[in-house]
């Protein structure tokens, strides 16, 4: 599939919604993008750090007073109507965060969705140790997990617990180096190939929809998970395996 296919996919399921009228989709939405980059937890006294390299800013979508959230790598803000929105084209480079965003608006706005995830640490630690429980307890996943994009809390909370995992990156900042007594290798071509030989169940970061690195995930024959604010809405109009995160 490519990211083309996967976004025709998300517009004919969000268009089919009973919500989606005309009156709906021609009202108002507004997409700004945070002034400074999404920090990172790094082993250095544990406390968050903005990457350096290809650094993750997060766009924030009010429509009728909901919020929907995405992050990228190419942050760009928006005003229009919410048809305007999710009409912007993807690229190779993957879908627009301003799309992703304003879909997960629209579907808070209509109770489908629970809203934004805070920017705070701490909910960050909690959501971590929750998926790390819901990955052990209820899917019974102690080894041959992957995770796909580095987030440290996810890190952090893998290793305490002794799971048996690769975590694979795009960022020159995390590739190679020691996160927390475990290695982040590069996500090219092989290091993939190998995952799919050895991993059993693959926790996608939404982002790889506004990367366009999903595509590598979706049309094989593997078990994935997607976590973060990000997948929010494309999961649940596509009926993907998603961990949701808590509302604000």
């Amino acid at each position: 599939m490519t990211i083309f296919e996967l976004y025709d996919k998300i517009m004919e399921q969000f268009y089919g919604l009973p919500m989606a009228t005309q009156e709906a989709l021609g009202k108002k939405i507004s997409i700004v993008k945070d002034p400074v980059p999404e920090v990172q937890l790094l082993p250095e006294g544990e406390s968050p750090h903005p990457y350096i390299d290809k650094p993750e800013y997060r766009v924030i979508a009010d429509y009728e007073g909901a919020k929907g959230e995405a992050y990228t790598e190419t942050p760009f803000e928006f005003e229009g109507t919410l048809r305007e929105a999710v009409e912007i084209k993807p690229t190779e480079a993957g879908i627009d965060a301003r799309v992703i965003a304003a879909i997960n608006a629209a579907l808070c706005s209509w109770d489908f969705l629970p809203g934004t995830f805070p920017d705070d640490p701490e909910i960050h630690h909690k959501y971590a140790a929750d998926l790390y429980n819901y990955v052990t307890r209820n899917m019974g996943y102690r080894s041959n997990v992957v995770l796909i994009g580095y987030d440290g809390y996810i890190v952090k909370k893998f290793v305490e617990g002794g799971m048996d995992f690769w975590t694979l990156d795009r960022n020159p900042s995390n590739i190679s180096q020691n996160r927390f007594e475990h290695v982040v290798v590069n996500g090219a071509k092989l290091n993939r190939e190998a995952c799919y030989e050895w991993g059993q169940l693959f926790l996608l970061t939404g982002s790889t929809m506004t990367n366009g690195t999903v595509t590598h995930f979706l049309d094989r024959e593997i078990k994935t998970l997607f976590y973060g604010i990000t997948a929010a809405g494309p999961a649940r109009l596509l009926g993907l395996h998603w961990f949701p995160t808590r509302p604000r």
